[in-house]
């Protein structure tokens, strides 16, 4: 039975015929039809998500895409409402005051999108320039929720103010909810204090081996006085024999579900 919780691409993996519902269901998902965007969005995006991307209400949708399969949810066909929780829930605007929007760098995703590439690069390249006091205004034709938690996990809030068939989204830094800093994390985790840099690499977006190759590829940049701070989206188990072979050693925490914090350094450093 396909749930809430399953990813898109798995979906359309098992089951093709679930393509021509989702079609059906709205049309944001004709952009299914295109190979690249089927490969890197729909890999991110599970069937609520999508749901809430599209507009369509989450109960239909399902009881529509397990009736194509053969499987049919107790729960009965809906075909009113839209999906409002999820709305609520990703858009923060409600008793927060007004943002100052001069101080966000504007990005439009929509041609990206329509090109047929996935816009996730340019996105996260953006963000990597914003200063402290500065947030992100993206432009986009449909809510991007797999990006909220991604976001979130780099500190930042978001507000949605829908246009019409545009819809802006603004993140900006939330001061009391910052992620711990690097240092924070090898110091509280870690036990050594002594480090003078910090190298950071984002590896969630890989898919293995790429995530363990990236890591050993830049070990040697780690000495008594650097670690190495990896983003990952699950704990490498796989990675702490090599790390051992070479002379290093790692800390992970768990930030959040499909995020963790992987410090690593030399043995003996402190």
């Amino acid at each position: 039975m396909i749930t809430k919780d399953v990813k898109i691409s798995n979906m359309l993996s098992d089951f093709p015929q679930t393509l021509k519902v989702l079609i059906k269901l709205s049309p944001h998902f004709t952009r299914l039809n295109n190979n690249i965007l089927r490969k890197t969005l729909a890999s991110r995006v599970n069937v609520e998500q999508a749901a809430g991307i599209a507009g369509v209400n989450l109960t239909f949708m399902l009881y529509e895409l397990n009736k194509v399969i053969g499987e049919y949810p107790e729960t009965q066909k809906n075909n009113n409402g839209q999906v409002d929780e999820m709305n609520e829930s990703n858009n923060q605007n409600n008793g927060e005051s007004k943002i100052d929007t001069d101080k966000f760098l504007q990005l439009d995703v929509r041609p990206i999108i329509d090109s047929g590439k996935d816009p996730f690069l340019e996105i996260m390249a953006k963000v990597k320039t914003l200063q402290n006091d500065e947030g992100l205004h993206l432009i986009n034709s449909f809510e991007p929720f797999p990006l909220y938690s991604i976001m979130q996990n780099k500190g930042f809030k978001h507000r949605v103010n829908n246009e019409g068939n545009i819809v802006n989204v603004y993140f900006y830094k939330d001061a009391k909810k910052q992620n711990v800093t690097a240092k924070d994390v090898e110091v509280q985790q870690s036990g050594f204090a002594d480090i003078e840099k910090v190298i950071e690499l984002d590896v969630r977006e890989l898919v293995p081996p790429e995530p363990m190759m990236k890591i050993l590829e830049n070990i040697n940049r780690v000495d008594e006085k650097t670690i190495l701070l990896v983003h990952h989206h699950r704990e490498p188990l796989m990675l702490y024999p090599k790390l051992e072979e070479r002379g290093y050693e790692a800390v992970t925490n768990k930030i959040s579900e499909n995020y963790y914090k992987v410090v690593i350094k030399k043995k003996g450093s402190r």
